[in-house]
Order: C-alpha cells, then structure tokens, then sequence
C-alpha cells in the first residue's frame, strides 16, 4: 500500500472533491485544477488520469444502466478475384463485369436483335467454340 506524504496532499482525495463539485469536469481539466491549487507538488499525469477514473467509478459517473459500449465490427474482406473482378460465386452467379455487360452490347448491335444474338450464343455453345 502506498504511504501518505509528510505534506498532507491527497492527489485522489482532492480529485473526488472537484469531481463531487462539478462532475462534467474532463481528465486533462482535473490536471490542470490540480497543479494550479498545489504548485509545489509534482503531479504526474499519468497518475492523475488513474485517481480520475477510480474517483469517477466511486462516485458512479461512469456509464448508465442504458448506455453500454459498442462493439466494433471489423468488415469482412470483399470476395473480390485477384484481377479485381468480383467472382460468380460471391454474387450467386447473378453479376457479370463491365467488361462483359460491353461486350454483350456489341454483340446485340452486331447480331440487329437480341433473339439472333441469343441463337447464335446457342448456336456457340452446341459447336463448344472456344
């Protein structure tokens, strides 16, 4: 347990009263406070934000029933090919690429109608033209 100085400086005890007075008042506000009132004292600051929080927790200013912390989530990765093109399998087959959706295109504008376009795709596939 840590001993009490000769001087009669309670840095946790003189932290609990402002906090008492004013609770709204910040960590680095308790700093300040502490080293105006007692300038000869050495005052760490790392020390000061631990008797805060501690003083704050006594004093129940910490969180209310209702107020919890969120949890935050890490996104999950992309299932994205290595080419940059998003895969069949991570869409459910439904996507296609631009560079498809471009090629279609031309392939409608070349075939005149999109039933000529899907026979000869048909036609393509029963030959297994590569």
């Amino acid at each position: 347990m840590a001993k009490k100085q000769a001087s009669g400086f309670n840095m946790s005890q003189e932290i609990r009263d402002m906090l008492s007075k004013d609770s709204s008042m910040t960590s680095r506000a308790v700093y300040e406070t502490l080293l105006e009132k007692h300038p000869g004292q050495e005052v760490k600051r790392s020390s000061c934000n631990v008797a805060y929080s501690q003083a704050r927790k006594k004093l129940g200013l910490n969180r209310g029933p209702g107020k919890k912390r969120r949890a935050v989530r890490k996104r999950r990765p992309s299932k994205v090919a290595s080419t940059g093109r998003v895969s069949m399998a991570a869409t459910g087959g439904d996507a296609v690429d631009f560079a498809l959706l471009k090629t279609a295109r031309a392939l409608l504008a070349e075939a005149g109608s999109a039933e000529r376009a899907i026979q000869s795709l048909k036609q393509l596939e029963a030959l297994q033209i590569d």
